[in-house]
């Protein structure tokens, strides 16, 4: 069998669809064998679908803003955030988020994310915007709850006060203060 050379229009449908077809199509669309494929993309440097899209893959994506991946899914599921999916070799999916789209969903989305753990320019090009986010987030850092409050908190709880009265007595937010209170009753 003789080696068949490749053609400029084989090579740029290659780099267009490695990753938005999985290796067995472009295998059949081009005539070529998923061994060909492999080693053309390996010689060409575009093994790696990550590589060449420029957007962020959710673990990145993750990694950057310090949550869980699965944080990072369900935005993309039940929150909106933009994405695109990509397959390599024969099945194996990616989840790519364009660092622009991101910005966008997270200008939405600004009590979602926690800008404090966003190192400055580490998703480019960042937004202006980001800047007084990253600020005001470190002012609101967590607050320990020491012995005496956490008293204080029983005993209004106990006299009848509301959970929102309790919060602003001990300057928290009511949340802080259900949260705090139900891991009290936890433990006893």
């Amino acid at each position: 069998m003789t080696r068949r050379s490749w053609t400029e229009e084989e090579i740029r449908f290659l780099k267009e669809n490695v990753g938005r077809m999985k290796i067995e199509t472009i295998s059949g669309k081009l005539d070529r064998s998923e061994g060909s494929i492999l080693s053309k993309m390996k010689r060409m440097g575009i093994g790696y679908t990550k590589n060449q899209t420029g957007h962020l893959s959710t673990h990145q994506l993750a990694q950057l803003l310090s949550v869980d991946r699965n944080t990072i899914l369900g935005w993309m599921k039940r929150h909106g955030l933009k994405y695109t999916k990509k397959v390599t070799r024969s099945t194996k999916s990616f989840y790519f988020i364009d660092p622009i789209d991101f910005w966008d969903w997270a200008d939405r989305n600004r009590g979602k994310v926690d800008f404090s753990k966003i190192e400055y320019n580490a998703i480019a090009p960042e937004p202006e915007w980001v800047k007084q986010e990253r600020n005001s987030k470190k002012e609101e850092h967590y607050k320990v709850w020491s012995v005496k409050e956490e008293r204080e908190l029983e005993m209004m709880v106990l006299s009848g006060y509301s959970l929102n009265e309790v919060a602003q007595r001990l300057s928290r937010s009511k949340i802080s203060v259900q949260r705090k209170y139900q891991r009290m009753m936890k433990i006893k």
